[in-house]
């Protein structure tokens, strides 16, 4: 019995820490929105906004570690059942995806960082399609990962 209540505590850790990831995604998503709204027209409200990004940010890159360490948790004890399955196997190669594209969202952060702060000169319009593309990937991955885990096949 103590196994299986170590697992579902496990499990609720994981749920909760993937749940926080993905609605702070969206909210990150609707402050990037108004960030592209004022990135012409008022550079102190720019920064502000940027500043809230890097925060959201932090809070999901520890939500995704925090979920993951968990799975593998759920995986050290459960391995037998679930490593086999198909399902699984395709949840953790869109993890993988998910990670490399929130690497790339990141490193155009900093080039829009340097932007904002006037180090270098960038394109607003073409670092906001790179960004609103990696975000409208992360959204998507993310949905795949949750059809992946309410319809689980072999």
């Amino acid at each position: 019995m103590i196994p299986h209540s170590v697992y579902l505590i496990f499990l609720i850790i994981h749920l909760s820490a993937f749940a926080l990831f993905t609605g702070t995604l969206i909210a990150n998503m609707i402050n990037s929105n108004q960030l592209w709204l004022y990135s012409d027209k008022d550079p102190a409200i720019t920064k502000a906004l940027f500043n809230t990004t890097g925060k959201y940010n932090r809070i999901m890159g520890i939500c995704l570690g925090v979920a993951v360490l968990m799975g593998i948790a759920m995986m050290i004890q459960m391995h037998q059942v679930y490593g086999p399955q198909l399902w699984l196997r395709i949840k953790i190669g869109l993890l993988v995806v998910l990670i490399v594209v929130r690497i790339f969202y990141s490193r155009n952060l900093s080039q829009l960082k340097k932007g904002i702060n006037n180090e270098i000169k960038v394109s607003f319009a073409d670092l906001r399609k790179k960004i609103s593309l990696f975000q409208f990937l992360s959204i998507f991955i993310i949905g795949g990962i949750i059809i992946l885990s309410v319809a689980r096949f072999n």
